[in-house]
């Protein structure tokens, strides 16, 4: 079933066929730097895929599985983190590296936030993403994201920016 739909991507449940991209994306030590510092160890991933992913019945929330059309293959996942109270929720992507540089993170970020707006009616969404990820920030400025503040991860050396998006503040760039 697919849940969502861009003009070069279409977003629905994990299926066992994707096993092996997922695990290839999240050993990827390049697709995990600004995730938690390092590659995924084999294991790690599988397991991973397996628990958390696989098999997970549809819903709005979540981070579903990302299908590049021209190529019908599994390139990733996207979607929004359900909101602890209601208000807004929290946007997230992850792209194997082949697919970087492509617009595919600002378009797939783009139709979820519209969910989030249109659909779910929510007042806002929120991002973060860590201090040196440049592509990230770039995506959440391209589509509106405002700076809020920056975390620092005691122990592990990892900076975190925090933005936002309003609802208000969508609905005027949309006008534009």
């Amino acid at each position: 079933m697919i849940f969502l739909e861009t003009p070069r991507l279409f977003f629905r449940s994990h299926e066992a066929g994707d096993e092996a991209d997922f695990v290839s994306m999240h050993t990827d030590a390049e697709v995990r730097r600004y995730v938690g510092g390092q590659a995924w160890p084999e294991e790690k991933a599988r397991s991973r895929f397996r628990e958390q992913y696989l098999g997970k019945p549809a819903e709005t929330y979540g981070l579903w599985a990302t299908i590049f059309k021209e190529e019908g293959k599994y390139i990733g996942c996207c979607g929004l983190r359900a909101p602890g109270n209601g208000e807004g929720a929290s946007l997230g992507y992850y792209l194997a590296r082949p697919y970087w540089g492509r617009g595919l993170a600002s378009e797939a970020s783009q139709a979820f936030i519209d969910l989030a707006f249109t659909r779910l009616e929510l007042a806002r969404v929120e991002a973060d993403a860590e201090e040196g990820n440049a592509a990230s920030e770039h995506i959440l400025r391209k589509c509106g994201f405002a700076y809020v503040r920056r975390a620092v991860i005691p122990g592990r050396g990892r900076i975190i920016n925090f933005y936002e998006l309003a609802k208000a503040e969508w609905q005027s760039r949309r006008r534009l």
